[in-house]
């Protein structure tokens, strides 16, 4: 049975999991090769980069078991990519934060954690779970 997970103790947890890692959260301008570190707060943040995090880590849950997290995000012009986390609608906790830090693990370089690599992890996932669904 899935329940609403309070975003905030979610933002909580991943700031804490960021912190511990001790990696950088790193956002690069590729035209320009500017690195710009992002502070855990800001990174973990639901109207920072937490939306992107969790849709990256959304889609590896839809790859690995069929069916999302029920995350739901929301327009929102003053958040740092467009959009704010709304709700979380999971059967568990654990199912949004493995995939999450899964998706983590995967944009991660020795430079840190590459935000624009998880649109890469999210690309990849989506594509695998729909190669699955299309008819043989």
């Amino acid at each position: 049975m899935s329940k609403e997970l309070d975003v905030a103790y979610v933002a909580r947890v991943v700031r804490q999991l960021l912190e511990d890692a001790g990696r950088d959260v790193v956002l690069e301008d590729r035209a320009g090769g500017e690195m710009v570190v992002v502070p855990p707060d800001a990174a973990a943040a639901p109207d920072g980069l937490l939306p992107v995090f969790l849709s990256s880590g959304e889609a590896l849950a839809l790859d690995a078991f069929g069916e999302g997290f029920g995350l739901k995000l929301k327009r929102d012009f003053d958040a740092l990519f467009s959009w704010r986390v709304e709700s979380i609608t999971a059967t568990t906790f654990s199912e949004v934060l493995l995939s999450t830090m899964e998706a983590l693990a995967q944009a991660s370089t020795p430079r840190g954690i590459m935000v624009l690599d998880l649109a890469r992890v999210f690309d990849e996932a989506s594509a695998r779970a729909l190669a699955r669904r299309a008819p043989a």
